[in-house]
């Protein structure tokens, strides 16, 4: 896999077909995925976000930065290969938001606690619990890794509420990429 800097420097917007492909396994944490993992936590943060996944910067591997205050002291906040372990029957109504559908947002109940097995990029199991926002943003992220958004989550008249909101925003920034599919004739 050959990652430059560069490729993390773009945000992979709604339409784009790699979010919704399934990302592979991360056998060891290369230089390139380091690489990777800096670029994405610059995109991040550009554009004031508080987690990303690799595919949203258009790699499709099992990675993803997360603010660090949103974890526990001692967390990392890169997690190679994220896995659910347990999520709480307790939920919390929130509205959630996703870079890649530029920040539009709507109402989503998810867990209020998370626990998350992973690697830290020297490849050593860790674990870490997180609850309300931070559970919220971890397992976003996850899902992302499997192709899955959180408007996948809404019902089909609030999803297409989000989609329409969002391809507005899109000609409105006048952003470049992968543009918003076209809305189909019925």
């Amino acid at each position: 896999m050959k990652v430059e800097a560069k490729t993390a420097a773009r945000l992979h917007y709604l339409d784009d077909p790699i979010l919704r492909r399934k990302s592979a396994p991360v056998d060891a944490f290369t230089e390139e995925d380091a690489v990777l993992v800096e670029g994405m936590a610059a995109l991040m943060s550009a554009h004031r976000g508080v987690g990303l996944a690799a595919p949203q910067a258009g790699v499709l591997r099992r990675i993803i930065v997360i603010h660090p205050g949103l974890l526990p002291a001692g967390a990392d906040a890169v997690l190679v290969n994220p896995e659910i372990v347990s999520c709480s029957e307790e939920t919390v109504l929130d509205d959630e938001g996703c870079l890649s559908v530029l920040s539009v947002a709507a109402p989503l109940a998810r867990p209020a606690r998370i626990v998350v097995r992973y690697q830290d990029s020297a490849g050593r199991e860790r674990e870490v619990t997180a609850v309300d926002f931070g559970a919220r943003a971890l397992l976003h992220e996850i899902e992302h890794l499997d192709g899955v958004l959180f408007i996948d989550h809404l019902s089909r008249l609030k999803r297409k509420a989000v989609t329409d909101q969002y391809r507005r925003l899109y000609r409105e920034l006048g952003l470049s990429g992968s543009e918003p599919a076209a809305k189909k004739k019925r």
